[in-house]
């Protein structure tokens, strides 16, 4: 019998969506509430698997396949769920997870997500308790990203298209809750986007 007292919360979108701004305004909301909050990231970075991940797609290593890159991030994602974000869950009353199953099977070829969706399943991902998609202007999202010079291999309009199209399946096909959040105008402005869908669920009072 499971032990959690706590939500899921998972923020998603293309780079430059703004889910890392995001998932600091909800943190410190929480926190401000008394909550105890973990923030965490997908992909990893402190893990061999997350490091690997890191270097492929900031083009420092060119060694690797592209389907064979996403059971990578699969198998991060395994390995985070087990170590990190479930524990989390039995002590913390939020975890705020910044990516998650939604972007490889977003990020994957169409013709493969079912496949993805179901293996990811099988092997026992959690469920989040809220998915939050962060839909930004994708013109605006390629400059903030290049603005910022933090591009990676899946930066780039084209791309973006497609993972919006993976999001919107994603979407239909998930067994959670699946909110897509406006997230154009100021950073305030689409926090109170947010915490309405928070408030609106009970876990505030």
């Amino acid at each position: 019998m499971s032990s959690e007292r706590g939500k899921l919360i998972v923020f998603e979108g293309v780079g430059g969506c703004g889910k890392g701004t995001q998932v600091e305004l909800l943190r410190q909301a929480l926190t401000e509430r008394g909550k105890k909050v973990l923030v965490t990231c997908e992909h990893t970075r402190d893990t061999p698997i997350g490091r690997l991940i890191e270097e492929t797609i900031k083009k420092k290593n060119e060694g690797m396949d592209p389907d064979a890159l996403q059971v990578a991030f699969i198998s991060d994602r395994i390995n985070h769920t087990n170590r990190v974000i479930v524990p989390a869950l039995e002590s913390h009353d939020f975890v705020l997870a910044d990516r998650y199953e939604a972007s490889t099977i977003s990020y994957v070829g169409a013709d493969k997500r079912q496949a993805v969706f179901d293996f990811q399943r099988k092997m026992g991902i959690r469920v989040a308790d809220l998915t939050l998609i962060i839909d930004l202007d994708l013109k605006e999202a390629v400059k903030r990203v290049y603005g910022r010079g933090d591009q990676d291999i899946f930066d780039n309009i084209e791309k973006f298209k497609k993972v919006r199209k993976g999001y919107e399946w994603y979407t239909q096909m998930s067994q959670g809750e699946v909110v897509w959040v406006d997230g154009n105008g100021s950073r305030e402005e689409v926090h109170g986007r947010v915490m309405q869908e928070i408030v609106s669920r009970g876990w505030l009072r």
